[in-house]
């Protein structure tokens, strides 16, 4: 008891001193026990206290609660804030608000002003004076709608607005689109962004894309300063040319795909045109664009000329073409496709069905054949409305005219008369072959022309 008797020390008084030690341990031992008490009353209930929320919780989102309607957890942020006073102090919460502002005083954000480029423009609009290649291009053009408005029916961009559409944004179905960017030199990423996020109808994704260009750093911060979740930069080293952003296509999870070349400016309206569009019973298999070409008619000595060549009729169309005065106001249908491609993701597919004859250019051709092919799909060129630049899929179409690859390297064009006469010998069905349908007498088919089959068949026709 840490108590000695002292050899003075009376029975008595150690006796006394004895029992008065006891009792004052004792008393102490009493507070220590009823402090534990109140400690492991505190703990239990505090755990029933989680328990009943997390039972609230686990109740809110069971299947069996209609996720319809909106749980009220008021409750549950008022008892969080009457508790935050008993676990963080005041002065250590006030610490952890200020950091970040401090943060973000150190480190300046980057908004799009400061890192936009813009593509400098520093001539007119050509136009052409040469009154016979108007005259010829003119001509063509209207014997190509006359066909057109007997045979399929063309209407004009109101007329598309008013007929009756799935994807009508009066309508309940609102359609996801993702807007794939194909970028490589040319300063248009923060036009094209700028438009899209002015859209008439949200888009629901964008994908930038940067293959093998030397612009990738710029690309991206470009991407990055607009801070928004929904843009998305995707690059490589290597250069998967113009299908790489199909393959890409691929793999969205959206229901329409906008592919864009980066001389494309896109009305603010034309998400909003497109989808409609897309949603009418008989454009709903096709793809849509703002350019598109029709392939040269066949000359009088039975050839077809390149469709680059030059004061000929017979070398087709580029629709629209402004250096001629063509506007396209009314739909029209075009052998294929250049810089804008609207169709659903499941027609993508299509395109990869066969090898191409070339990955190297070509790959709107070879949509446009593929999707006539296998979908029967056709491919047309939007109207517009020439009084409004928000209905244009190029609002500035003399962004065209700068970097264009094939006038630019002559090669290329070869490769794509290659392809298209190709095309057309196995059974594309160009907008010529529409409008004059060859008759065909006898059809034979032999591996050599030395069969005696052949020969004999031959002389037989000859002598009727």
């Amino acid at each position: 008891m840490g108590l000695v008797r002292a050899p003075t020390m009376r029975s008595g008084d150690y006796l006394e001193r004895m029992i008065n030690e006891y009792v004052g341990g004792k008393a102490k031992m009493r507070v220590h026990r009823s402090t534990s008490v109140r400690l492991f009353a505190s703990l239990t209930f505090l755990q029933f206290a989680f328990a009943v929320y997390a039972t609230f919780l686990l109740y809110y989102m069971s299947p069996a609660v209609d996720s319809r309607t909106k749980p009220d957890f008021a409750w549950a942020g008022r008892i969080a804030n009457h508790w935050k006073q008993f676990i963080v102090q005041p002065h250590i919460l006030r610490r952890y608000q200020e950091a970040p502002a401090l943060l973000g005083a150190e480190i300046p954000s980057i908004t799009p002003s400061v890192v936009c480029e813009h593509e400098k423009i520093d001539f007119v609009q050509k136009k052409s004076n040469d009154t016979q290649m108007i005259k010829l291009k003119r001509e063509l053009y209207n014997e190509v709608l006359e066909f057109q408005s007997k045979t399929i029916g063309t209407e004009t961009l109101s007329q598309l607005m008013a007929m009756s559409s799935k994807w009508d944004m009066r309508g309940p179905n609102i359609p996801k689109i993702t807007v794939i960017l194909n970028h490589f030199k040319r300063k248009t990423l923060c036009s094209q962004l700028n438009s899209l996020l002015q859209q008439t109808l949200p888009f629901h994704s964008v994908w930038v894309l940067s293959f093998g260009s030397p612009k990738e750093l710029s690309l991206k911060r470009i991407v990055e300063s607009y801070n928004d979740s929904r843009i998305s930069f995707i690059s490589s080293s290597y250069d998967f040319k113009y299908y790489g952003r199909f393959q890409m296509a691929l793999q969205t999870e959206a229901d329409l795909v906008y592919i864009l070349d980066d001389d494309m400016i896109p009305g603010k309206k034309m998400l909003q045109i497109l989808s409609h569009v897309a949603g009418i019973d008989k454009y709903k298999n096709s793809v849509l664009g703002s350019i598109g070409r029709i392939l040269p008619f066949r000359q009088k000595d039975y050839t077809f000329p390149s469709y680059r060549k030059f004061r000929s009729k017979e070398a087709g169309l580029y629709l629209p073409d402004p250096a001629y005065g063509i506007i396209v106001d009314r739909i029209v249908q075009v052998d294929f496709l250049s810089s804008s491609w609207f169709l659903s993701a499941e027609l993508v597919k299509t395109l990869f069905i066969e090898t191409p004859f070339t990955f190297m250019t070509g790959e709107d051709l070879h949509l446009s054949y593929q999707l006539q092919k296998y979908r029967n799909a056709g491919s047309f060129v939007l109207p517009v409305d020439p009084n409004d630049k928000e209905t244009w899929g190029d609002s500035e179409h003399r962004l065209a005219y700068v970097s264009e690859t094939t006038v630019i390297f002559k090669d290329i064009v070869q490769v794509r008369d290659d392809q298209w006469w190709r095309a057309l010998s196995t059974g594309y069905v160009t907008q010529w072959a529409a409008m004059y349908p060859q008759k065909i007498d006898a059809l034979f088919y032999a591996h050599s022309l030395d069969e005696e089959v052949v020969t004999v068949l031959v002389k037989k026709l000859q002598l009727l």
